[in-house]
């Protein structure tokens, strides 16, 4: 991939907006889809998404990186993955991609970007086996 000077922060125009999720960027991989997830995985995966929806993008950006969202570096293996999933007609232009945690103390971790109000998920990762 080419390197591009742009940040992976969020787009400030979406700071007060609520956090939405959209899975419409999920990778067909099983290994990382909803379809690895097994039962407590999945309830854990939900109720972290019901506690970000109460969120907007400013506070979930500010919070710390146990309990909010880690942006992926340009350049790394973690961007790369993000950005091969990413379908958005803005992806040359805007390139907001994250992680965030769905145990603090684990290592489950749900990859995406940011498209206006949405987190798009496109790769879940309950074993911690992405660049780990």
């Amino acid at each position: 991939m080419d390197s591009f000077d742009i940040s992976t922060k969020f787009d400030l125009e979406y700071a007060e907006t609520m956090v939405r999720f959209s899975i419409c960027d999920c990778s067909l991989d099983k290994k990382y889809s909803f379809w690895c997830l097994n039962k407590e995985q999945a309830k854990q995966f939900v109720e972290k998404l019901k506690h970000i929806e109460k969120l907007t993008w400013k506070q979930i950006s500010n919070s710390s990186r146990k309990t909010g969202l880690t942006p992926e570096k340009q350049d790394s293996s973690n961007f790369d993955l993000v950005h091969g999933q990413n379908t958005s007609e803005r992806k040359f232009v805007e390139q907001h991609y994250f992680h965030f945690r769905v145990e603090q103390t684990g290592l489950f971790r749900v990859f995406g970007y940011q498209k206006q109000q949405f987190f798009c998920i496109t790769h879940i990762d309950p074993s911690g086996k992405i660049n780990h």
